[in-house]
């Protein structure tokens, strides 16, 4: 009876331990809700689903589909999408379930706005959200999160000009299969912030469409932009920032215009216009909400264009909406959303990168070294991951046309990777076709990573000097490449000058062996003629010009037969060093053409003789010289990421440093016998709205001149035609190439101011061209030139490449020289 008892017992306590298993495998087990949004009964893309008072969430993909997994329970689940009413649903989840919502728009749901003579209401609304910006820009010291970024373009049309193109240059007949997406990927990262500006990314998986050995750049550090600033720099989509809606002197830009108010769950959000008052001006078109009492920003949709003077792309839509991670205290980004049209030539695209942020953490007490100049980390696994990973993983369902692409591309690698489809596509490409006369010829070998290049005839230079005359120029290359980023490679060139029957050649060979330290060791050989200034201020295609139809000969040129040997490597981060070790023999060479297209009588060639141009006798005794060369360059603070076998410099906020020695040593039969030490410090300065400063200062002095020959001189990069090929942040427009070349001691200063459009823009007719405005100033004196000044004022940006300067000059013979010059638009 006792044993019964006690059976009985067992029983039910197994019973209810069994139960109690039952019920916490329902709880712990995954499901997954899964629906469609919609809006005015249209799908809704990238809206936000999230539990209520946490950041978990997930976003609809492009087709207005989620899915959003969640553990058996009860939950309040937020509907969210800017433009539409926010709408929460309570549900009781223990399987998969179906769910569409239906989000009205939020024009339905405002409450009529009264507006009496006088300021629109959205004005009162807006001076307190300005008021308060720099409360929310103040109100968090330091946080974490986890960002999930999907990024997409696609191509839905190209010219039938470019496909013609296409099939002259490759053989092949476009695939028009191949229009659609052209790139796809997906990357997950943590992100960490500390005040005032430390920030760090670290990405740990990464999918590209078609590509498994490559890594996705998405970076949350790049899209959460902080609209309580005053301003949004957009590098790359635009050289000037653009103005905040809240910006401290946005009435100066905007206008306000307030739509309606919402009740979301008892809170009021006004939903308020936002509109430049001059269209050219870099601010933003569309709509944010503004929170009733607390008047923070609760989300925006945002539009640029054309006017606003943005590159690469026509349109640009910015979507962020905000939601609360402590209480109702503080609110932060939980999704970014950024859309895009393009149009170049004829090809039309589009395309979006969507970031859905969670799990967010205030207090993650950050070791002390935990932040450095280490702004994004790449980890070595993160293409590592497999389908059924993102499968498990992603928060946004793929699309139909997403799901087909990383097929369609997956199966294609696969089948591109094997060395019999590459040694096939090889041999195709690697035929001789007529185009490859004139255009150039490349032989490669994929599964080895070879590649070999060779000139046509267009592509190979010739050009006219009156030392060589009629001169052919012929460069070659190859290259082999690792996986790891390491490279070999061989590049060559052949010269010939028709009227000295002269031949000439260099050949050259680098190890590139360490791309995390940029380390390269190289060697070169050659024979060659070279200019005298090994800067090459004037370009051959120039001065073939100006010698054939001007009577202008301004290249000069000696013979240099040398061997060198070169090295490069970052010791640590932002510091790095150059050195190069040259034996060299240079030959005087003399004018042997005196050919011209157009002949002006009142003008002689004048000789090759840079320092007396009417000297045509022999211009120096041949010399050989022996020198040394050392260089450390310094980064302050440099900025860079860090991935797999391979580093990206990033900038730094401070100025560049540069220190160079150079010494000629009278040693091996050479007589050559200085020293010169110089130093050059550099930077660009953003001004925001008012444009980028940049400036240069070099300045050195030569310690020993024993034994100093002209092509050993300090040359400065100087210009004596109507082109200016050199760059703009280092040159002189109208000083002579050689005249005033230092052998003593020198001191350059050059700054140029790049406005960005910041006075034109405002000028009726002047903005509608698209061009900027550009001024400089540049100072040089040296033993052989006291105080020689330049100022110009230019236009850059016509026709997106072209610059035009006036320049004033003054220093040379106490004159004040001016001219116009022309050059490629390059900024700083």
């Amino acid at each position: 009876m006792i044993a019964s008892k006690r059976t009985m017992q067992m029983k039910r306590i197994l019973f209810f331990i069994l139960i109690n298993c039952y019920v916490i495998s329902i709880k712990a087990q995954t499901v997954n809700l899964k629906g469609k949004i919609t809006g005015d009964k249209e799908p809704l893309p990238f809206a936000s689903i999230y539990i209520k008072g946490t950041t978990k969430g997930v976003n609809s993909n492009d087709e207005g589909r989620y899915t959003l997994p969640l553990s058996a329970g009860n939950y309040t689940i937020v509907f969210q999408y800017v433009g539409f009413t926010k709408k929460e649903i309570e549900i009781n989840i223990t399987e998969n379930k179906l769910l569409d919502v239906e989000l009205k728009s939020d024009a339905v749901s405002l409450k009529e706005v009264v507006v009496n003579a006088g300021e629109d209401p959205a004005y009162p609304i807006i001076r307190k959200a300005i008021k308060k910006r720099k409360f929310y820009n103040n109100q968090i010291e330091e946080y974490s999160c986890q960002s999930y970024i999907k990024g997409l373009q696609r191509i839905y049309n190209l010219p039938e000009k470019l496909k013609k193109l296409f099939k002259i240059t490759t053989g092949e007949k476009f695939d028009t299969t191949q229009l659609g997406v052209i790139y796809l990927s997906e990357s997950e990262s943590n992100y960490y912030y500390k005040k005032p500006n430390k920030k760090k990314e670290i990405m740990y998986s990464s999918r590209v469409s078609g590509n498994n050995k490559a890594f996705s750049f998405n970076q949350l550090g790049q899209i959460n932009f902080n609209f309580n600033e005053n301003l949004i720099s957009m590098r790359g989509i635009s050289d000037r920032p653009f103005v905040s809606p809240l910006n401290g002197n946005a009435f100066l830009y905007y206008k306000y215009i307030l739509l309606g108010t919402l009740n979301e769950s008892g809170t009021i959000i006004h939903k308020i216009k936002v509109k430049a008052k001059r269209q050219t001006d870099p601010c933003f078109n569309g709509i944010i909400y503004i929170q009733e009492g607390a008047w923070r920003l609760t989300g925006l949709d945002l539009m640029l264009t054309k006017n606003q003077k943005i590159n690469f792309v026509d349109t640009l839509v910015i979507k962020q909406l905000h939601a609360p991670v402590k209480n109702d205290s503080i609110w932060m980004p939980v999704n970014h959303n950024f859309s895009f049209t393009f149009g170049f030539i004829g090809i039309r695209g589009s395309g979006y990168y969507n970031a859905i942020v969670k799990n967010y953490d205030l207090n993650p007490n950050f070791k002390e070294n935990f932040f450095s100049n280490e702004t994004l980390v790449i980890q070595d696994s993160a293409n590592k991951k497999d389908s059924s990973y993102w499968t498990k993983n992603r928060p946004i369902p793929i699309t139909y046309e997403e799901a087909k692409d990383y097929r369609k591309k997956d199966s294609t690698e696969k089948v591109e990777s094997t060395d019999r489809y590459k040694d096939s596509v090889d041999n195709k490409r690697n035929k001789f076709k007529t185009a490859d006369l004139f255009m150039g010829y490349s032989f490669n070998r994929t599964k080895k990573n070879i590649s070999i290049r060779i000139p046509g005839i267009i592509t190979s230079g010739m050009q006219y000097n009156t030392v060589e005359g009629v001169n052919l120029s012929y460069d070659f290359s190859f290259q082999k490449s690792y996986e790891n980023n390491k490279s070999h490679s061989v590049s060559g060139r052949v010269r010939y000058g028709v009227s000295n029957y002269l031949w000439g050649g260099a050949l050259g060979y680098e190890y590139y062996f360490k791309p995390k330290k940029f380390s390269r060791i190289g060697i070169q050989l050659k024979s060659i003629a070279e200019q005298y200034n090994n800067q090459s201020p004037i370009s051959p295609l120039i001065n073939s010009i100006y010698s054939l139809y001007l009577n202008e000969n301004y290249m000069k040129l000696f013979k240099e037969t040398s061997a060198s040997i070169n090295y490069f490597t970052e010791i640590t981060n932002g510091l790095y060093f150059s050195g190069n070790t040259k034996y060299a023999e240079r030959s005087a060479l003399n004018n042997t053409s005196d050919r011209l297209i157009f002949d002006d009588k009142n003008k002689l060639f004048t000789s090759n003789d840079p320092r007396n141009d009417q000297n045509f006798d022999s211009l120096f005794t041949t010399n050989n010289a022996y020198t040394i060369d050392a260089t450390i360059l310094i980064r302050f603070k440099q900025k860079y990421v860090s991935a797999p076998n391979q580093k990206i410099i990033t900038g730094s906020k401070y100025p560049r440093l540069s220190l160079n020695y150079k010494k000629a040593l009278p040693i091996l039969n050479t007589i050559a016998d200085y020293d010169l030490a110089s130093a050059m410090i550099y930077d660009e300065v953003n001004l925001g709205l008012f444009g980028r400063l940049g400036y240069r200062l070099k300045g050195g002095t030569f310690l020993n001149t024993k034994k100093l020959f002209f092509m050993d001189f300090r040359y400065f990069l100087g210009n004596q035609t109507i082109f200016n090929t050199n760059d703009y942040l280092s040159s002189y427009r109208l000083l002579p190439y050689y005249k005033f070349s230092a052998d003593k001691w020198f001191a350059e200063a050059h700054a140029e101011h790049h406005f960005n459009g910041f006075i034109l823009n405002k000028l009726p007719l002047l903005k509608k061209l698209n061009v900027q405005e550009v001024a400089g100033i540049h100072y040089l004196t040296s033993n052989t030139l006291k105080n020689y000044y330049e100022i110009n004022f230019g236009l850059e940006n016509i026709f997106r490449i072209l610059r035009v300067d006036y320049v004033m000059g003054y220093g040379l013979s106490n004159k004040i020289q001016h001219g116009f010059t022309i050059g490629i638009n390059t900024g700083l």
